[in-house]
């Protein structure tokens, strides 16, 4: 039976500033790329079939970093994308807070 290991992307500019990012895109900071070659190395002595991604720049970085130089292919597939966040995306939580209270609340605390 497969064994699947799941992350996150590494930290983002947008992280930091607590933006919504969604299908828009964010650069890791330096810190994201330490952690993601850092995940490198903790994972150097697993052996991978493949590697999957979102296409999304983050999560490719984080992806390519995190695969080093194995020899295994980098599948980019869209339905490991983030969900789209329509308007909010590039906006701060501060900001939708203000404009659509309700909306932010109901998305962090009942989201069904």
């Amino acid at each position: 039976m497969p064994t699947l290991y799941i992350t996150r992307h590494g930290e983002t500019v947008w992280n930091t500033e607590d933006r919504m990012q969604g299908w828009l895109d964010s650069s890791l900071t330096e810190i994201g790329v330490r952690n993601a070659e850092s995940l490198n190395k903790r994972l150097k002595e697993i052996e991978f079939s493949a590697v999957y991604s979102s296409p999304s720049g983050r999560t490719k970085l984080t992806s390519e970093l995190i695969k080093g130089n194995r020899k295994i292919p980098l599948i980019l597939d869209d339905n490991l994308r983030e969900m789209n966040m329509g308007s909010w995306e590039g906006k701060t939580l501060e900001s939708i807070r203000e404009t659509n209270p309700l909306g932010i609340y109901k998305f962090w605390n009942a989201p069904h």
